[in-house]
């Protein structure tokens, strides 16, 4: 049975209100006067911020490949999908791409070549046991308040027996958040959500065990970070790549991923 998120649904709502108004915002609404004065391009620029996001979501296909042994999957969803970015990441893992998304303007941008549509993902409308692959990136440390739990449930339901779910996080033990944590709740500097943030991996994992999945795996995506300028993140991504992988180190890097499988398979 689906386990609410909220005890009050207006609550529910209002945040889901609050991750599409994001979306329609401009750079410049999302930030402060403050926040803005952070964003000169001494302090951090759009190319940067996305080259550092380049590697983790790499490790991402790399963690898929892994996990389906280099076959092609029957139906792979994008949960949520944003504007598509990730398409790109997941393409050549299926032919029949899904996505969903509460943002219309986000979903406008989607490539054509993905199923991608509007809608909640607690109320995804899709199947019991439709999809052979879910790929959840940077979605659920926006939850936090909410719980991770009825979005668990929703993705376990929705996975074929055997299916595969791949989730990538920022973890809230990386060594930058002792800075990056404070100014966000003075500035904003990065113009996130306002109740988005890192969280400990092992939440994540006790949460994946108790939703029921099985084959649990972890770990780090990337010790770079959004604002490395990128000779240095390319940098600490060379010398860090061999270290992914190695327990307790992973808890401590910028992104974390997450492997589980849905039992029956």
């Amino acid at each position: 049975m689906l386990r609410k998120p909220f005890g009050n649904t207006v609550d529910y709502d209002k945040k889901k209100q609050m991750e599409i108004d994001w979306y329609e915002k401009g750079d410049a609404e999302k930030k402060g006067f403050v926040a803005r004065i952070l964003h000169w391009k001494i302090f951090y620029s759009p190319g940067r911020n996305s080259f550092n996001y380049i590697f983790p979501k790499i490790q991402m296909k790399e963690m898929l490949e892994s996990e389906l042994k280099y076959a092609k999957a029957g139906k792979l969803l994008i949960a949520p999908c944003g504007s598509g970015d990730d398409y790109k990441y997941v393409q050549s893992f299926s032919d029949n791409i899904y996505g969903m998304d509460l943002s219309p303007a986000a979903i406008r941008s989607c490539p054509e070549e993905m199923k991608a549509r509007e809608g909640d993902i607690l109320s995804s409308g899709y199947p019991e046991n439709y999809f052979d692959v879910i790929v959840s990136p940077l979605f659920f440390h926006h939850l936090i308040k909410i719980g991770f739990e009825p979005f668990l449930d929703e993705f376990i339901r929705i996975l074929k027996p055997g299916g595969k779910l791949v989730i990538l996080e920022p973890s809230l033990w990386y060594p930058l958040n002792l800075v990056t944590r404070p100014l966000k709740k003075l500035f904003n500097p990065y113009g996130e959500v306002e109740d988005e943030g890192p969280f400990h991996p092992g939440h994540m994992i006790r949460k994946l065990k108790e939703a029921g999945f099985k084959n649990i795996k972890m770990q780090g995506a990337s010790f770079s970070h959004c604002s490395f300028y990128v000779p240095l993140a390319r940098f600490v991504n060379f010398v860090t790549r061999p270290i992914l992988k190695i327990w307790p180190i992973d808890y401590f890097a910028w992104m974390v991923l997450f492997a589980a499988e849905k039992g029956g398979g």
